[in-house]
């Protein structure tokens, strides 16, 4: 039988910075559901050009999301890599297509450029972490090949080897 290591490649604490990003986002957008939510009264008297309901259902939904991503990633779940960017783009366009349902103001119509652009070079930004060579490694089953001295055990026998 092959040997086998006994641990995975280590965590970077790359992941980790990333992972508690991707939770302060689930944080944030649970916090606007709670807000909309309970101050849904004063939004509608002041005149809001969007449903307050409507956005906190939309903000639970993305916190929902954004909180499973991030226990994913600090559990170094495959799932948790292959859907992260794709939930990370679709909330950018989220955003960017919001604003320009919602927005009424010029200074809100001004800001969709910029919004989109920001967006745009942020989602960049997460591929670029996402393709790091330390960060796919500690994605991936199997033996450590950081550790060139990691004891390795038979399947069959139990029985340590040198």
């Amino acid at each position: 039988m092959a040997n086998t290591s006994l641990q995975r490649a280590p965590r970077p604490w790359t992941l980790w910075v990333l992972s508690a990003l991707v939770a302060l986002i689930a944080a944030i957008n649970a916090a606007l559901a709670v807000d909309h939510v309970a101050q849904a009264d004063a939004y509608r008297a002041l005149g809001v050009s969007y449903p307050p309901l409507l956005r906190a259902a939309f903000a639970l939904i993305w916190a929902g999301v954004f909180g499973a991503l991030a226990l994913g990633l600090a559990r170094r779940r495959r799932w948790a890599r292959r859907w992260f960017l794709a939930a990370l783009s679709n909330y950018a366009a989220f955003g960017v297509l919001w604003l320009v349902i919602y927005a009424r103001a010029d200074f809100d119509q001004g800001r969709v450029a910029f919004q989109a652009a920001l967006s745009a070079l942020l989602v960049a930004l997460a591929v670029w972490v996402m393709r790091w060579r330390r960060i796919r490694r500690a994605f991936e089953p199997g033996p450590a090949r950081d550790l060139p001295h990691a004891e390795t055990f038979e399947h069959n026998s139990g029985e340590m080897s040198a």
